[in-house]
């Protein structure tokens, strides 16, 4: 049952936060765009289980479940909150997202009970023989780090969105004078992704320590920020919740994986 798990959970990761790139994202209300990620969620079931023939009616049932809910699951989300209803209720953009994430886990769950076997009967299991219990713990610590990066990215972004920054004060700006720096393009987004994948492979190595040695690191590169108390919080709120994400996930990888050892 733990085999199948992981296994769909990494193709969920895979489908939801590393395939479903930015045409999928802006069209989600297009059909065209739609039936694509429900056939990336279909692909990456299928080659995660390996389920490859016929005879694998464990993992073909789980398959039809997973892909047919996950179509009926973002169909609910789509139609029933909208871009704009979404943008006027910030805080109703984070609860949205988790309750859908929720839901999709969920539905691994159950399917992971109901058919304890679809993994066992993919061609993966008899294909590797024992070394198949390392592929599963590849899917784990795969599955861990997408969660901690990529849907960590999301669901801070989502929940950060309910604090709202005072309006910068404008200035005029002299003939010939710099500009205000604006930072590098996606430069914020990046350095999220980069501290969420240190701190997950520091978890996985038992370096707990090094993780403070990173949070005060980046606590003197903010120094910027130290006489303007909107933007200090702002920054602290969503450092914070970064490394306690990452951390989250780093921690339930590592649980995982002694339950696969154990």
């Amino acid at each position: 049952m733990l085999e199948t798990a992981i296994a769909l959970l990494a193709a969920h990761m895979s489908a939801d936060f590393v395939l479903q790139f930015n045409w999928i994202i802006t069209n989600k209300r297009k059909p065209a765009a739609f039936a694509l990620h429900t056939g990336i969620v279909l692909l990456t079931s299928v080659l995660a289980l390996g389920a490859f023939s016929l005879n694998a009616s464990d993992a073909l049932w789980a398959i039809a479940v997973v892909t047919v809910s996950h179509a009926v699951i973002d169909a609910i989300k789509t139609l029933g909150f909208t871009d704009e209803v979404l943008a006027k209720h910030s805080r109703l953009d984070f609860t949205v997202f988790s309750l859908d994430q929720l839901a999709h886990l969920g539905v691994i769950v159950l399917v992971a009970v109901i058919f304890p076997q679809a993994f066992v009967q993919g061609e993966w299991s008899w294909r590797l023989g024992e070394q198949a219990h390392g592929l599963i713990s590849v899917y784990a610590g795969f599955a861990g780090l997408i969660a901690a990066t990529r849907m960590g990215q999301f669901a801070i972004e989502k929940f950060l969105n309910r604090f709202s920054l005072p309006e910068l004060e404008i200035r005029t700006i002299a003939p010939g004078a710099d500009a205000p720096d604006a930072g590098l393009t996606d430069g914020g987004a990046w350095i999220g992704l980069l501290e969420r994948a240190v701190i997950f492979v520091l978890i996985l190595m038992g370096q707990f320590a090094a993780i403070g040695f990173l949070l005060a690191a980046k606590s003197v590169l903010r120094f910027q920020y130290a006489n303007k108390r909107s933007q200090s919080e702002y920054v602290i709120i969503g450092t914070l919740t970064s490394f306690g994400w990452a951390a989250a996930m780093g921690g339930l990888t590592v649980w995982a994986l002694g339950l696969l050892s154990a």
